[in-house]
């Protein structure tokens, strides 16, 4: 058997057992693939990838961190590399970090979405309000339809008391899902912070029926 037959092997193994749900053998072959001869970068950076996939599926993430940092060491131009290393910091709650990693995926890769709301988010919890609109505007301006981006954009104007953008940005988060009971719940804060108090009854009231309504659902599953 050749060299390119051998890494072929271990490729198909790999996924296999990874689709079959085999963990434990996946990462031996990808491990297997990893200290083959002639294994390249690239494989290599795929294989750290593959394996730091499945170390985090089975919840192990300082390994999921090890391996995603060694697919950047194969291949410094994996963006997927560095979005999954600011998932992993950003369920940590390093948000700081988190957008670093984000910040170096996008130099890379600048047409996720996902990556842009995220990056929001990170901001937004770290209460850097206006870095998290631009982040939430540039995933919009990739999706038009991005309804959690949309959302988030809404309540971070609300922070930033730019109502008018924020009412229109919830109005649209509305119109996408009729029963966003959050959404609903938002845009009646921010209609009694504007006055109209009605409207803020209304959609409070909405809010809750909607609420309670998810909530008898999800206790009848």
């Amino acid at each position: 058997m050749n060299l390119k037959t051998q890494l072929s092997d271990l490729m198909v193994s790999a996924y296999t057992y990874q689709k079959n749900g085999e963990l434990s053998k996946a990462i031996q072959a990808w491990n297997g693939l990893l200290n083959h001869v002639s294994t390249d970068n690239n494989l290599k950076a795929n294989a750290h990838l593959s394996l730091g996939n499945l170390h985090q599926m089975q919840g192990n993430d300082d390994l999921a961190i090890e391996s995603m940092s060694n697919a950047i060491k194969a291949n410094p131009n994996s963006a997927e590399a560095y979005f999954c290393l600011a998932y992993l910091a950003q369920e940590k709650q390093n948000f700081d970090a988190a957008i670093g990693y984000f910040k170096k995926a996008i130099k890379l890769n600048n047409t996720d979405s996902g990556a842009f709301n995220n990056l929001g988010n990170c901001y937004d919890q770290l209460d850097q309000s206006t870095d998290a609109i631009n982040a939430y505007s540039q995933a919009i301006e990739l999706d038009q339809h991005y309804i959690a981006a949309i959302y988030n954009r809404g309540n971070a104007y609300i922070k930033t008391n730019e109502d008018e953008l924020a009412l229109k940005d919830l109005n649209k988060a509305l119109e996408l899902d009729t029963n966003f009971y959050q959404a609903y719940y938002n845009r009646g804060t921010l209609f009694k912070r504007m006055g109209n108090t009605e409207q803020s009854e209304q959609d409070l009231t909405k809010a809750k029926k909607l609420a309670q309504q998810e909530l008898e659902h999800k206790t009848h599953q």
